[in-house]
């Protein structure tokens, strides 16, 4: 008996109470128990861990103890694969690991957490601080479904007894975390909120399924005695949470679930009830913001407005609306937030929030308004002086944000100070330059274009004598400069790139390379840097990187730049490209550039990506979490200017296919679909020239290309040239019997029975063709699809009344 077998019968024995079953399901525990504690072989692992997942609910507590004493063990055992894989083990050993094996244990927890709630807990939380990322998101996961409310679970809609257990899990988990010391709390911080967040969720779900259909259903959470008293702890331990943490951005994950158990989802009308249990939860939680909101960090005390604004907005409730309002009367009161507001507040509100809720003038300032107001601010910051508005840059550039489009109005605010008091903003730099890394561009354009342009000169000279690897922020932003100056100076650009071209710094490289492609506008230069662009290119294809592309496809220039360069040139654009791990829309808009000129060489670089695939590229993809991919699934721009030169591009995929015919269906033919995924009328008669004027070496090329595509009508007049030319018997006929029958995607129980029937009506004039050969073919290919679709008619019935039989409705 087959594994997939033994886990089907046990399963059935499951659900039986008989003595016999007992004992077999005792004996296939024990089992599994026992290799779970010391085996090390893959697959019997996860045989074992197969077992638990459809008996182990029948010895839960001991099926718990032994996958969380497993999960922790796992990691320091040699795992080996069975002999039967041979030399493919340590291939497989990539996919299929102790950490794979880890998550199917938890897998298997999961589906037991409402019998052994707290020992679960314990175990997700411990296996949510993994160090490997596919264990942490399935704990993760886990957690998240352990705390949120199903409606199954909670009323017994649709189970044997009728009968739910209410919040009791919700209640087992609020015990647990109570009982964690405050450095547990810590220690396990991202799976702790994880469950708070579940354990205030305001809407339960659930999903029956039928043979035939799936049904999900929403409701919000009751507003019952467990319930309560699970949002009312909930509440409290993140409030004790938040005076265990000091670092911003884990107070702000706090402050984000506090406000969702402010907040209710919209489904309709609620009761009464429900509607107290918001309200009341909405103002503990605005209590605790008016709380803290005086002495907080300006980043927190942005968060805590937003959040409180709309908690107001959406609350109906007169004392949740008052409560948002004392929030905000302390806010208002702070004369620092204000200005911090202008100058950083991405999320600050700025409107009255007693107004309609139709007006918007709740939304952030409008940015043009907020840049003249931060203008008038750097007109008087001589009022305070310059020492006061010094502590306040640096505090205010210590906002964490990973987009620095966070930072608009403060970019163009230290811009007009730069400007406006050069000497001040150059002391800056000379100073705290390391605490303005992320903005020094804006200081280094407004002193740029002062009277301090040499002293700065000489600063920037410095930092590029200076610079280490590893330490090139300055260098990044030295060279972004010049995307906004009114001039460039293309020989500090040139130092700057040899610096970078010396600490092999591809970073500052591209963006040299952007710098250059972007001022190309301007005639007076555009030859320096057009040259210095070529220098950059070289030293990136050295470094093996091609990501400049990224940074200025969408520019006009970037095509212009390309056009004009010489074909020498164009194929060192090309050997740059060959190291980007995916052609995606930015690389294709300039290879579209190079297609229109140079075709031939457009297709030899898309053929080398293919049959001379870089490794290095790879394993750097494979680093940065991203899949090497040779080709798109489709080209965007690409596909226009190479499918008007067939001729062309079959040659040299047909050259390619003369050296290596291996896997040709997923090379050659794959890049011949991808530009051609219809046959227009030239590459229809080049095929088919192929077909008539070449040997067996072009017959089996053009076979090969039918069978990239998935049988379609417009590839008919092609396969009916290839058939004429084939000798009864040759197995290439079968070849283009294949391509024809090829279905692409279908869906529906009957789907694969009627794309048969389909492409048999395809074919039916066939009979009548003139050509024996092609009337023979025929025959026996309409023969087969109808033997075809009236064995996946009867395989569909089949499986629909098994279906139906596994769901109890027969």
């Amino acid at each position: 008996m087959d594994s997939a077998t033994r886990i089907k019968v046990l399963g059935r024995l499951a659900q039986s109470s008989t003595p016999a079953a007992d004992e077999a399901i005792g004996r296939a525990c024990e089992q599994a128990f026992s290799n779970l504690a010391e085996g090390n072989e893959y697959e019997a692992l996860e045989f074992s861990i197969e077992v638990l997942a459809a008996v182990g609910f029948r010895r839960s507590k001991e099926a718990v103890a032994v996958i969380d004493s497993f999960i922790r063990s796992v990691g320091d055992r040699r795992i080996v694969h069975s002999g039967e894989y041979g030399n493919l083990a340590e291939t497989l050993s990539k996919y299929r690991n102790a950490f794979t094996l880890m998550s199917k244990g938890i897998e298997v927890l999961s589906g037991l957490r409402y019998l052994e709630t707290p020992a679960i807990v314990d175990t997700l939380l411990w296996a949510s601080t993994h160090a490997e990322e596919s264990v942490r998101k399935e704990a993760t996961s886990a957690l998240s479904d352990l705390a949120k409310y199903n409606l199954s679970v909670y009323y017994g809609q649709g189970t044997e007894s009728g009968r739910g257990i209410g919040a009791t899990p919700q209640l087992l988990v609020i015990d647990t975390l109570e009982k964690k010391s405050d450095e547990e709390l810590k220690t396990y911080f991202r799976g702790v909120l994880t469950l708070l967040e579940g354990l205030l969720s305001t809407s339960m779900e659930s999903a029956r399924w039928s043979s035939t259909a799936v049904t999900l259903s929403r409701a919000a959470t009751p507003a019952d005695g467990g319930v309560l008293s699970v949002r009312q702890r909930s509440i409290a331990l993140l409030k004790k949470l938040y005076g265990l943490f000091e670092t911003k951005s884990q107070k702000l994950s706090i402050i984000r679930a506090l406000n969702a158990a402010a907040r209710t989802q919209n489904m309709g009308t609620v009761d009464g009830a429900y509607a107290d249990m918001i309200s009341a939860n909405a103002q503990e939680v605005l209590a605790f913001f008016a709380r803290i909101v005086k002495d907080e960090d300006l980043q927190i005390v942005q968060k805590l407005e937003h959040d409180s604004y709309w908690i107001h907005y959406h609350s109906p409730s007169e004392n949740v609306r008052s409560a948002a309002l004392e929030v905000k009367t302390v806010i208002d009161a702070n004369e620092e937030y204000a200005i911090y507001k202008t100058l950083v507040g991405f999320e600050g509100v700025f409107g009255d929030w007693s107004k309609s809720k139709r007006d918007e003038s709740f939304a952030l300032g409008s940015q043009d308004s907020r840049v003249k107001a931060a203008r008038v601010i750097a007109s008087r910051i001589t009022d305070e002086g310059f020492d006061v508005w010094r502590r306040r840059i640096l505090a205010f550039a210590k906002t964490e944000s990973n987009d620095m489009a966070t930072f608009p109005v403060f970019y163009e605010f230290l811009a007009e100070v730069a400007g406006s008091y050069p000497a001040f903003a150059l002391d800056l730099l000379l100073k705290d330059a390391d605490q303005l890394s992320k903005f020094l561009i804006p200081i280094l354009r407004g002193l740029w274009d002062s009277e301090k342009r040499d002293e700065l000169l000489s600063l920037i000279q410095r930092w590029v004598q200076e610079a280490r690897p590893e330490e090139t922020d300055f260098l990044y932003a030295c060279s972004k400069l010049f995307l906004s100056t009114k001039h460039v100076d293309v020989g500090l650009l040139g130092q700057l790139l040899d610096k970078a071209t010396e600490l092999k710094d591809a970073f500052v490289l591209r963006q040299v390379a952007s710098v250059a492609i972007a001022r190309s506008a301007t005639d007076e230069v555009r030859g320096e840097l057009k040259a210095l662009f070529l220098r950059a290119l070289s030293h990136l294809t050295e470094l093996k990187d091609a990501n400049w592309v990224r940074e200025i496809w969408f520019r006009e220039e970037t095509k212009d730049i390309v056009a004009e360069l010489s074909p020498e040139e164009r194929r060192e654009v090309l050997k740059n490209l060959h190291f980007l791990p995916q052609i995606d829309y930015q690389a294709e808009d300039v290879l579209a550039v190079i297609a229109e000129r140079e075709p031939l060489d457009v297709v030899e670089f898309l053929c080398a990506r293919l049959y001379e695939p870089d490794e290095y590229a790879a394993a750097l993809a494979e680093k940065e979490g991203l899949e090497y991919e040779e080709l798109p699934f489709q080209f965007h721009t690409l596909q226009d200017p190479l499918s008007r030169a067939p001729q062309v591009v079959a040659q040299k995929v047909l050259d390619c296919y003369r050296k290596d015919s291996s896997l040709f269906e997923f090379r050659g033919a794959k890049l011949l679909q991808a530009i051609f995924p219809q046959f227009s009328e030239t590459y229809q008669g080049a095929l088919v020239r192929l077909i008539r004027e070449g040997g067996d070496t072009e017959l089996e090329f053009v076979a090969g290309v039918l069978r990239a595509y998935n049988g379609e009508t417009f590839t008919h007049p092609v396969a009916r040239e290839l058939i004429k030319r084939l000798p009864s018997g040759s197995p290439l006929v079968t070849e283009v019997e294949i391509a024809l029958q090829s279905t692409g995607v279908v869906s529906g129980e009957y789907g694969m029975a009627e794309a048969y029937e389909r492409k048999r009506l395809e074919v039916l004039d066939w009979l009548q063709d003139p050509d024996d050969r092609i009337r023979t073919f025929a025959i026996k290919y309409i023969s087969e699809l109808e033997a075809m679709r009236d064995s996946e008619r009867a395989r569909a019935e089949e499986s629909n009344t098994l279906r139906k039989f596994n769901y109890g409705e027969e």
